[in-house]
């Protein structure tokens, strides 16, 4: 009986994916953060960076699809202080690396001939690949950098996050797509031993080709 169930889901699997529709896109990637150190607010801050996908739209029912990808993101922030005329200096580069996977369900119809809008949302798992922070303290015209692995073996920072979100795009001449979309973490990723957390939703816009 669970041979034969195995065997059915299989073939409903590969039945459906013979008429599914391959899209790769790049795009431009927004990630709005809170800090909290002690369960207070103490900095609200932006990263951005670009990504590029790489998904399935598998027909369900009507106009309704199953869309699954994988993203790959790269976001980066800088920050800084100068005094004293300029000749004292501080400041910070983050540099951050993820894979996502965007499970969303999609729904849209052709308003016009070649011209097709569609929605979509669900969640979407994130994973954190490479952290780094680049701290740089200058006097005088002499800059010192020290750069610290976020993901070190010394380090609790959460590489995990759960999103959920949804957006909206159309498909041109059914070879081009356009989307913009927002997703809202549900996780507070933790540092310090729980001291400081991290919560993070990033907005996302670009272009994809569909084949």
């Amino acid at each position: 009986m669970k041979k034969a169930l195995f065997i059915l889901v299989a073939m409903t699997l590969v039945s459906a994916t013979a008429f599914a529709q391959v899209r790769v896109g790049v795009g431009y990637a927004n990630s709005a953060d809170r800090f909290k150190v002690q369960n207070s607010d103490v900095q609200v801050g932006t990263s951005n960076g670009v990504y590029g996908t790489i998904g399935l739209n598998i027909p369900v029912a009507g106009d309704l699809s199953f869309s699954p990808s994988v993203m790959y993101t790269y976001l980066t922030a800088k920050s800084g202080k100068s005094g004293l005329g300029g000749l004292v200096s501080a400041g910070a580069t983050s540099q951050e690396h993820y894979i996502n996977v965007p499970l969303h369900l999609e729904y849209g119809s052709e308003l016009f001939p070649n011209f097709r809008l569609f929605f979509f949302g669900g969640p979407s798992v994130s994973f954190g690949l490479i952290s780094k922070t680049t701290y740089s303290a200058g006097i005088g015209g002499y800059t010192v950098d020290t750069a610290v692995d976020n993901y070190n073996d010394y380090s609790d920072y959460g590489r995990w996050d759960v999103m959920v979100g949804g957006g909206m795009g159309f498909d041109l001449l059914h070879r081009i797509r356009l989307t913009v979309g927002y997703d809202f973490g549900l996780l507070d990723r933790e540092l310090d031993n729980g001291s400081i957390t991290r919560h993070r939703n990033q907005l996302s816009a670009g272009i994809a080709f569909l084949f």
